[in-house]
């Protein structure tokens, strides 16, 4: 909001209403700004869901779920993990390029 303009002799009744809408505003703004820091999180997550959703994430999910199984699975547990991996990988392809 921009200041408010006055007439040069201007009332006392009309300078206390310019200062009450003054600091209406200025209440109302401070609001939005408070607002708006509550919410950044939210849009954040919200932003990061949409990102998963697209691009590589589907691979770099099952690439990072199955190394961590890898690591925890023991010595020979990894050889059944990595061909897991080499079985979901096409399908995880095909399902993210549209042709499913």
């Amino acid at each position: 909001m921009t200041t408010p303009t006055l007439p040069p002799g201007a009332s006392r009744r009309e300078l206390r209403k310019a200062v009450l809408r003054m600091r209406l505003e200025m209440h109302r703004q401070e609001l939005r700004h408070e607002v708006l820091q509550i919410t950044q999180p939210l849009k954040q997550v919200r932003d990061y869901g949409q990102r998963l959703r697209q691009g590589n994430a589907p691979f770099l999910l099952t690439g990072g779920a199955l190394a961590l199984a890898g690591l925890l699975g023991g010595k020979r547990g990894w050889r059944r993990w990595l061909r897991l991996a080499l079985i979901i990988a096409p399908l995880l392809r095909r399902r993210q390029s549209g042709i499913d």
